[in-house]
């Protein structure tokens, strides 16, 4: 059959697609899913009466992440939460699904007979190209990954999605169900549409401000969208680029770039500080940097433009910026990447693949952490001991990847204080629950305001005065009690 007319053969309505999903399946939405599916499965779980719904730092709720729908859409949440379903999480109404990315799959390609199905998946596509190819943009992620296991695939084809290169197309024969949707044309009515949903006023004014900070270029609001007033207008600034790195980020950034030597690869995890990274100067000056990561933060594809990122001395992939997705980027860097052959996304069980960061030489993660304890260890996850806000992303894998690199090294990031300087995030011992991301004989170096903690190689009382050098001046004292308390140091 052509693939023209298998794919009109398959094309539906949202509706239509929908009566593939059969009670108590399993569905999944990756990160950076559809933007008009959601609410027709929303539609579908109510009629069915339930369904176990797999999610990923989503940026919209047709209704499921609501109170009084714990019964129709039993969530939990993977690798990521994010700060739009974290209440869901924290109210008990969802639950979380330890796992990596590049480990994802392996019960379903091991150990068939133990996992759990993946009984519908639901992506976002780009039309077919002339062969019959539809890709997954810019916002790659597992997307690829997820449906060539799933045992039924709906996408919608969205042609304001930007193409990329790279190791992500999947032919039309490979998905059950197309929906096609309309572009997102960014205007000023809609946006003012979007403006007059938000009641409370002074809200609405802050983010008028934002919108007016844009001037013209109301194409960067693609970054967030429809979305834009579910979120606080001070994550819309950054999401925009708009936000000034505070100085906590600046300084911090002038330590990475003490420590970063030309000709490392690079890679830099999600939130603050490692966001600001690139506008507050931690690679200016830097020569022939390589790119391997997840995804970016904003100003990176810029410095790939610039030649500050070459990958001239990677030794995988040279030349070329990796990522699993340019999430992350701003409105001016994903216009960068769009159709440029310098930048390629890869799906993420290669990617994040502890063997595969590993091949390349002087290896550099940037990853951020909550708290540290006296022996290194790591926690990025949870707040308050046991809340979980978060999740490991794909950290646990660049950290033990850069460890395992030749000339690599692994830094966590992270400001001394947290709440406006009420507590510290070096602690002597991370609270009941706490959740530790990184094991204390994988830390590597620390880095906060106040200078860089080097532990690997070193004992625990070492370790424990390398962190408390870099500790807030007012913490230091107890964590010195702390330290001979516990270690007798």
């Amino acid at each position: 059959m052509d693939w023209r007319d298998e794919y009109k053969r398959k094309l539906v309505s949202a509706d239509e697609a929908m009566k593939l999903v059969q009670r108590d399946d399993l569905v999944v939405i990756s990160i950076a899913g559809p933007r008009v599916l959601p609410a027709a499965l929303f539609k579908r779980g109510q009629e069915l009466g339930g369904i176990d719904l797999r999610l990923c730092a989503p940026l919209m709720d047709p209704g499921w992440l609501r109170e009084g729908w714990e019964k129709e859409f039993r969530i939990e949440f993977e690798l990521f939460i994010g700060d739009f379903a974290r209440p869901a999480q924290d109210e008990g109404r969802s639950t979380y699904l330890p796992n990596l990315f590049s480990l994802n799959f392996k019960d379903h390609d091991q150990r068939p007979d133990e996992a759990r199905p993946i009984d519908v998946f639901l992506a976002a596509v780009t039309p077919p190209d002339e062969d019959g190819y539809v890709q997954f943009g810019a916002h790659h992620w597992n997307k690829r990954s997820y449906i060539r296991r799933a045992r039924k695939s709906i996408v919608e084809v969205d042609p304001g999605l930007r193409p990329v290169f790279g190791d992500n197309k999947l032919h039309v024969s490979e998905i059950d169900r197309f929906v096609e949707v309309p572009a997102v044309q960014i205007t000023r009515g809609l946006v003012d549409a979007w403006l007059r949903r938000v009641e409370d006023e002074a809200r609405r004014v802050e983010y008028l401000s934002v919108v007016d900070e844009l001037e013209d270029d109301l194409d960067r609001l693609i970054v967030v969208g429809p979305v834009m007033t579910r979120l606080p207008p001070q994550q819309v600034r950054r999401l925009l680029g708009l936000a000034e790195p505070p100085e906590v980020a600046r300084t911090i950034a002038g330590h990475v770039s003490e420590i970063l030597p030309d000709g490392a690869t690079i890679q830099i995890g999600a939130g603050e500080p490692s966001m600001y990274l690139a506008r507050a100067g931690a690679f200016d000056n830097k020569l022939d940097l390589g790119l391997h990561t997840e995804m970016v933060a904003g100003g990176v594809p810029k410095l790939v433009e610039a030649g500050v990122i070459n990958g001239k001395r990677k030794t995988l992939h040279p030349g070329k910026a990796v990522a699993v997705a340019w999430s992350g980027s701003d409105a001016e860097d994903l216009r960068i990447v769009t159709n440029n052959p310098k930048f390629e996304v890869h799906d993420p069980e290669y990617v994040l693949d502890v063997r595969t960061i590993a091949r390349n030489d002087n290896f550099y993660s940037l990853n951020n952490g909550l708290s540290v304890d006296l022996t290194g260890q790591i926690n990025s996850e949870s707040v308050f001991g046991h809340r979980l806000i978060n999740g490991s992303g794909g950290q646990p894998e660049f950290q033990i990847g850069a460890a395992l690199s030749r000339g690599g090294r692994a830094i966590t990031l992270l400001p001394s204080t947290a709440l406006e300087g009420a507590v510290s995030r070096i602690v002597g011992q991370h609270e009941p629950g706490a959740m530790i991301t990184v094991p204390r004989f994988f830390a590597d170096t620390i880095i906060t305001e106040y200078g860089i903690a080097r532990l690997w190689g070193k004992n625990h009382r070492q370790r424990a005065n390398e962190l408390i050098a870099v500790a807030h001046p007012e913490f230091r004292p107890g964590l010195r009690k702390d330290a001979a308390s516990l270690l007798g140091a």
